[in-house]
């Protein structure tokens, strides 16, 4: 049995928060210095912890550090007002929802018979005369490691392969290429099993707000993700969450058993630094080449295929 920890991005890669965390910023930021904020840090693929850093020494405020767990406190405080907002304000990116209730059918605990779609999923991406709507974006660049490509059973994947890492059968446009498989028989719900939580920056609090707004927080254990009150650096995160998975699912999640979902450069690093798997989606504020050249494994277009995303999520390590 195969076991997987996926840690999804929140902003941009699963929700369009319009623009509810600059809001929320600017409430704080007068509430604690009496004044407006002239302009919030730089969020994307950051941490809560180096964004207010940033912002406060943007702002000219003396010591930032002195004030940071002062303004994420107030920050995680204003969670009602945040949720309004949320309300008000976002929306689900296109297949953001598709995705996670496909992977929640590979669960822990989860009832055979609520599988098969999911299988269905998987064996049928490439079934003789299947076209999957919107599958030509994301099959316009191969996904592959050598690991990958030796254990192969002649299936095509979607996706894209990173730079450097000579995945057989590309070239400059990128050809289709085979996909993950075990014995030619692919991924089934019978022999991987996957934990579905977030590694996020957003404070704990704000991330659960912009989840359950928008109806997708059902499938993702929460207990056992990262979030952006605990370090400043992003890839930090990664080992948080492995040791709550770990303990709470009694197995380890090393190297590419923990894949990260990701919109950002940063989401990649933070993969490439914990030896975890990056599967980056081009739906932020990053091309898709330029999330190539950061290293990912795979890069999606979205996740509105959502077949795609089982194949680039559950590739073989």
């Amino acid at each position: 049995m195969r076991w997987l920890l996926v840690l999804w991005d929140i902003d941009f890669t699963l929700v369009n928060a319009g623009g509810v965390g600059t809001r929320l910023y600017r409430m704080v930021f007068r509430d604690m210095f009496g004044t407006e904020l002239p302009s919030a840090a730089d969020m994307a693929g950051r941490t809560d912890r180096a964004i207010v850093l940033d912002t406060l020494a943007r702002a000219g405020i003396p010591e930032p550090r002195k004030h940071l767990d002062q303004f994420l406190a107030k920050l995680a405080a204003l969670a009602p007002t945040g949720r309004e907002l949320a309300v008000q304000h976002s929306r689900a990116l296109p297949g953001a929802a598709a995705a996670l209730d496909a992977l929640a059918a590979f669960a822990p605990g989860r009832d055979a018979p609520g599988r098969d779609s999911a299988d269905r999923e998987v064996a049928g991406r490439d079934a003789p005369g299947r076209d999957a709507p919107g599958r030509d974006s994301a099959d316009r660049e191969v996904a592959g490691r050598d690991s990958a490509d030796r254990e192969v059973a002649g299936r095509d994947a979607p996706g894209r392969d990173a730079p450097g890492r000579d995945a057989p059968g590309r070239d400059g446009a990128g050809r289709r290429g085979p996909a993950p498989g075990r014995d030619g028989a692919g991924f089934t719900t019978a022999n991987v099993r996957v934990v579905q939580s977030v590694l996020t920056g957003n404070v704990r609090r704000m991330a659960e707000i912009k989840l359950s707004a928008v109806g997708l927080d059902a499938d993702l254990d929460l207990e056992t993700g990262a979030y952006g009150d605990s370090h400043e650096i992003r890839s930090e995160l990664v080992h948080l969450a492995r040791g709550k998975a770990a303990r709470k699912y009694g197995r380890g999640f090393a190297g590419t058993a923990t894949v990260l979902v990701g919109d950002t450069p940063l989401d990649v690093a933070a993969a490439r630094a914990t030896g975890a798997r990056a599967v980056a989606v081009a739906t932020g504020g990053t091309s898709a080449d330029k999330l190539a050249e950061s290293g990912a494994d795979v890069v999606l277009p979205d996740l509105t295929d959502t077949a795609a995303v089982l194949f680039a999520i559950l590739g073989v390590p």
